[in-house]
């Protein structure tokens, strides 16, 4: 299994150094501010976080309401309900 692993790894580092060209970062990554590759990048990640946040916390308000729930209906429970 190590064998394989160093195998893989030299063929990555191989194919990294044989082919430059492949590695070049676009223009996200290098840096550009004024790039609609980069504007596209920023509108993608601010409407993934506007879908998120809200659905977050619509899971985590519905547990927050599970758990009062359960807190105010505890008096009621039949403890003889779950005997065996």
């Amino acid at each position: 299994m190590n064998c394989i692993r160093s195998v893989f790894v030299f063929l990555i580092i191989f194919v990294l150094t044989a082919f430059p060209n492949s590695v070049q970062s676009c223009a996200v990554c290098f840096g550009a501010p004024d790039d609609p590759m980069t504007k596209g990048m920023q509108w993608g990640i601010a409407s993934l976080l506007f879908i998120l946040i809200p659905v977050l916390g619509s899971v985590g308000s519905f547990f927050v309401f599970i758990f009062r729930r359960n807190k105010e209906y505890a008096a009621f429970r039949d403890p003889e309900l779950f005997k065996e």
